[in-house]
């Protein structure tokens, strides 16, 4: 099984901590973060529960609580314990990029979409969204693995072609203080 498909199965705070998961098809990766302009945008100690949408509704709720520090969101306390550092980095049309920077790991890459005050649809950036040309100039792969990019310009690239599509299921963030 591809394993950015089953990381899908996991809570969507991972890709928010990205950081998340998404249940769609490929996504895309770097063995180092990327992106360096990480902003406290959800405050410097929120308090967020999280929840993964499947089958039409919200299941497997985990709080947490995190504190940015160093350019970065860092988990205190919570239900989870694979939740890790990441950043989050404003993007086109009010969405959020999320970027897990947990060490030892790949930073994985997700797109955080504002559906109301302190509400967001959290899903990963995947590379099956974007036009054959986008992948071929993007993606560092090897056979059987996922999209490996080394660029800022990629991870955009992707991006957009993400947001750009419908997303009905991934994750749901509420932030529930600070």
């Amino acid at each position: 099984m591809n394993k950015c498909l089953s990381r899908r199965a996991r809570p969507a705070a991972r890709l928010l901590a990205i950081a998340s998961s998404a249940f769609l098809t490929a996504c895309i990766s770097s063995t180092a973060p990327i992106l360096t302009d990480g902003q406290p945008l959800l405050g410097e100690h929120p308090r967020l529960q999280f929840y993964t949408l499947r089958d039409g509704a919200a299941r497997e709720p985990a709080t947490e609580t995190f504190r940015f520090t160093d350019g970065r969101y860092v988990p205190t306390s919570g239900t989870r314990k694979d939740i890790g550092p990441f950043t989050l980095h404003a993007f086109e049309a009010g969405d959020l990029i999320a970027q897990s920077i947990r060490p030892g790991h790949p930073a994985e890459y997700a797109i955080a979409r504002k559906l109301a005050d302190g509400t967001y649809l959290l899903f990963v950036i995947d590379e099956a969204d974007a036009d054959e040309a986008t992948r071929a100039k993007y993606c560092g792969k090897d056979p059987g693995s996922e999209c490996s990019v080394t660029t800022q310009e990629a991870v955009l690239a992707f991006a957009r072609a993400t947001a750009a599509k419908p997303h009905a299921s991934g994750g749901l963030a509420i932030m529930m203080g600070q």
